[in-house]
């Protein structure tokens, strides 16, 4: 069940981090209740991905929202379909410190095969590095597959096709892939050092 989690605004993606520890005999339970509580979190507009990270033999998990931006993490924060599911949750489980919430770069760039309590984003330089292996190949594969047959469009039509690529496969294709080739070098620090938490709130 393991899977793979600059400055930012309120438009950047944003993830939330929340970590539990099973309660003794509710092991069987924790796939149905981690799938309700990501199904009542796809209810909100603006979720993108639910995501529960849980190494075999484990008590401890982690569950991982990801979502459009910091408004529609905050609406599903004070959800009523949060509130009515999270009981089930915490009849199975207990929570381990304080939801995290990242956005910006660092929402791509979570140590989610971590099983710490606080996840700590890699060097802001890495990160860039890494983004720009992303981008890179497809700016390349842009210029030389579409840009000719945009040459006669509108400049602002034009323009636009640009970022809505990019940016639509960047998130779900490229970071995805180039995250988990670069995991042990873009991690390292992690094992080296005792974790930072990230922004946190009150669960």
């Amino acid at each position: 069940m393991d899977q793979p989690l600059r400055e930012s605004t309120d438009t950047d993606p944003a993830v939330s981090i929340s970590s539990w520890k099973i309660k003794p005999g509710h092991e069987q339970d924790l796939e149905r209740v981690a799938a309700e509580v990501i199904d009542a979190a796809a209810q909100t507009e603006g979720h993108i991905s639910g995501t529960v990270l849980h190494e075999p033999g484990s008590p401890r998990f982690h569950i991982v929202h990801r979502f459009a931006s910091e408004q529609a993490l905050s609406a599903w924060l004070t959800s009523p379909e949060r509130k009515a599911v999270h009981p089930h949750l915490d009849e199975i489980a207990e929570r381990e410190g304080k939801i995290q919430r990242v956005t910006g770069l660092e929402g791509w760039f979570l140590d989610t095969r971590s099983q710490r309590r606080t996840m700590k984003p890699p060097p802001r330089w890495k990160m860039w590095l890494a983004s720009l292996a992303g981008a890179y190949p497809l700016v390349v594969l842009f210029q030389w597959l579409l840009a000719p047959h945009l040459a006669d469009l509108p400049l602002l039509v034009r323009s636009a096709f640009f970022p809505l690529i990019l940016l639509t496969l960047m998130t779900f294709v490229m970071m995805p892939f180039v995250t988990r080739v670069l995991h042990g070098w873009l991690f390292a620090e992690n094992r080296q050092s005792t974790p930072r938490g990230g922004d946190t709130v009150e669960p």
